[in-house]
């Protein structure tokens, strides 16, 4: 009798993971193909730099930047299907409560990824390396964070702290790969944050 695979009995017992995998993919395929169809040149051309950053899996940090009305969360969604459709998981957060709501599975940066409301430089997520988010972690294949202009720049480092602490155990080829060889998708545009005037009050 064939011994189980260490990895798909952990997975199995992940309730985080069992959550993310809890879709239909031929329903994903069929939003893919519509949604894919109706994305124009350039969100064709992002799409693809994006997927391919994901199927080499050596990592990647993108930023898009765009309007309100320019197709963001259009494109979030067609690469959110298009990754579900391949039975592989990815995780969308925003910065803000209320943008979370936009996103299928949406949650904000800071409830997925336990960062702390009182950010230093020298911040880390409270993330337990043996824990079910950990495991969840090790398993995406692509984090969008849209709304990133709306947080401080710390929330940013400390998951990457956070990531090279949960990964340090592993493949040490992506160690100083931002997000430890993370495939990650910042969007926003810098419209919605105040402007930083020096003295100001």
């Amino acid at each position: 009798m064939p011994i189980p695979d260490v990895d798909s009995v952990s997975s199995s017992n992940n309730r985080l993971i069992t959550e993310e995998l809890d879709y239909d993919i031929h329903v994903m395929k069929t939003e893919f193909d519509s949604m894919f169809l109706a994305l124009t040149d350039e969100q064709c051309q992002i799409f693809l730099d994006i997927m391919s950053a994901v199927k080499e899996n050596k990592g990647g940090v993108f930023f898009l930047y765009g309007y309100g009305g320019t197709g963001k969360t259009f494109l979030w969604k067609t690469i959110f299907a298009a990754i579900r459709c391949a039975g592989n998981i990815v995780l969308n957060v925003t910065s803000i409560g209320i943008a979370s709501l936009l996103l299928p599975g949406g949650r904000t940066a800071h409830s997925r990824f336990i960062i702390p409301f009182e950010l230093t430089e020298d911040s880390f997520c409270k993330i337990n390396r043996d824990s079910d988010l950990a495991g969840l972690l090790r398993k995406t294949s692509l984090i969008i964070w849209d709304e990133a202009p709306m947080v401080h720049k710390h929330a940013f480092e400390a998951l990457h702290r956070s990531l090279k602490d949960v990964f340090r155990s592993e493949n040490s080829i992506n160690s100083d790969i931002p997000f430890r060889g993370k495939v990650i998708v910042f969007g926003g545009h810098f419209r919605q944050i105040l402007l930083v005037i020096p003295g100001g009050s």
